[in-house]
């Protein structure tokens, strides 16, 4: 709950009725002197709605939420051990920028960046 509340944080959620599918979590991650970054907190899809595009559809959603925002790259981390997230971010054209272990859970992680594209007029 506490990511969910960051101020200026970037919020979609896609449902149906009142049934949720899936949901990202961006947040402003920009540090002093740097270049405005955002941290892909969170893109989580319900089981019974994975393998239809969803989460290719919400990372683009997303992306395009945070170039809108003026954001000009985007990092995350994901399971090392999550091929099917990995293939996603990685056919997105996320870089992979090193590993690690997550702070919360000490399992291995993955590091991503995205550099983002400018929006035009």
């Amino acid at each position: 709950m506490k990511k969910l509340t960051v101020p200026g944080s970037i919020l979609s959620i896609a449902e149906s009725g009142s049934r949720t599918h899936g949901f990202t979590l961006a947040i402003d991650h920009t540090q002093p002197g740097a270049a405005r970054t955002a941290h892909l907190a969170l893109l989580a899809v319900d089981p019974a709605s994975q393998s239809r595009g969803l989460g290719r559809f919400l990372l683009a959603q997303v992306t395009q939420s945070l170039v809108l925002e003026g954001f000009v790259e985007a990092t995350l981390g994901v399971l090392k051990e999550n091929l099917a997230a990995r293939k996603i971010y990685e056919n997105a054209g996320w870089q992979v920028t090193g590993h690690g272990i997550f702070e919360d859970s000490g399992r291995p992680c993955i590091h991503y960046l995205l550099k983002l594209k400018a929006a035009t007029s």
